[in-house]
């Protein structure tokens, strides 16, 4: 019997250290690069869209190598949208050229803020770029998990906080009063009163979270990332790519 007990417990660390894995490695699940590498990146070249699966900070500033000094980039070299974008999602952060005012910070390098902790970080650097640049946002967001998550900051402050797990149909993490934009919906709050009745999620009226709504929060915010491929008015350019 003994034994047997002995087996079970091995069996059980082996399923968990597997599933810890691999929650890990879906973290970093980076995507196959599509631009060749004969590509030359110091060519500046017009805006690349980018924000589905995906995570990216917006800044207003147009200082591009403080912002970088503050994410605490290393390996930085200026780079264009085509090639800078493809190694956003493999790993590196790519810094765009300002546009209207703001500076994105984008990449899987970045914190994912997909948990609490992650979150936390996330507030952490959000509260030092409003210091200096007075207005940051985060935003992340991630189809297969449907993972959601906005938060903005100004002076330094934390003022609003928003992420929604559809894997799990919960909220992580909300935080101050939703924005102007954010009023005219009826976020759903698995963290309410409402939501101790099963009821509540079965409601119609509730609006959940998901990746288009997040760009169209980030275009009330600051920028939607998707919209930039379509635009004439950006001047070709270079960023800057680095490596947290």
């Amino acid at each position: 019997m003994a034994t047997g007990i002995i087996i079970g417990l091995i069996v059980i660390a082996v399923f968990a250290l597997t599933f810890y894995k691999k929650r890990h490695l879906s973290e970093q699940a980076y995507y196959p690069s599509i631009v060749p590498s004969t590509v030359d990146k110091t060519i500046p070249d017009s805006a690349v869209g980018f924000g589905y699966k995906c995570m990216w900070f917006a800044v207003k500033t147009d200082n591009k190598n403080r912002l970088a000094e503050i994410l605490k980039l290393k390996n930085i070299s200026d780079c264009n949208w085509q090639v800078g974008i493809d190694k956003a999602y493999n790993g590196s952060v790519f810094i765009t050229p300002t546009i209207d005012g703001w500076t994105l910070a984008c990449g899987w390098g970045l914190p994912h803020g997909d948990t609490k902790e992650g979150i936390e970080k996330v507030k952490s650097i959000l509260q030092t770029l409003s210091k200096e640049f007075e207005n940051a946002q985060f935003f992340s967001t991630h189809r297969v998990s449907e993972y959601h998550c906005w938060i903005k900051a100004t002076n330094g402050q934390i003022e609003r906080v928003y992420s929604y797990l559809g894997e799990s149909g919960e909220n992580i993490t909300i935080e101050g009063q939703p924005t102007e934009f954010e009023k005219n919906l009826k976020l759903a709050n698995t963290f309410s009163d409402e939501a101790k009745d099963e009821k509540y999620f079965e409601r119609e009226d509730l609006v959940w979270a998901d990746e288009e709504l997040l760009m169209q929060v980030a275009e009330h915010w600051s920028i939607d990332p998707t919209k930039l491929d379509e635009r004439q008015d950006i001047p070709r350019s270079l960023g800057l790519l680095g490596q947290r």
